[in-house]
């Protein structure tokens, strides 16, 4: 059985991670993707706009890591 352990990234990790893209960047791409989740959600797909916050999240956390 595999085990996956879920661990904090480092700074230089965070970076590649974000491929670059400095914090005000990732902010940005941020609220385009919450847009389209508050969007989605409006519409009544919940699945879409979840998908679409998480994404959100993971560029702000990848562009903005402190």
């Amino acid at each position: 059985m595999n085990t996956i352990e879920a661990r904090d990234l480092n700074n230089d990790e965070l970076a590649a991670v974000a491929g670059g893209m400095d914090c005000a960047t990732a902010v940005a791409i941020g609220w385009i993707y919450t847009t389209t989740a508050l969007a989605l959600y409006g519409l009544g797909d919940k699945v879409g706009a979840a998908f679409f916050l998480g994404k959100s999240e993971g560029v702000v956390q990848g562009g903005c890591p402190k």
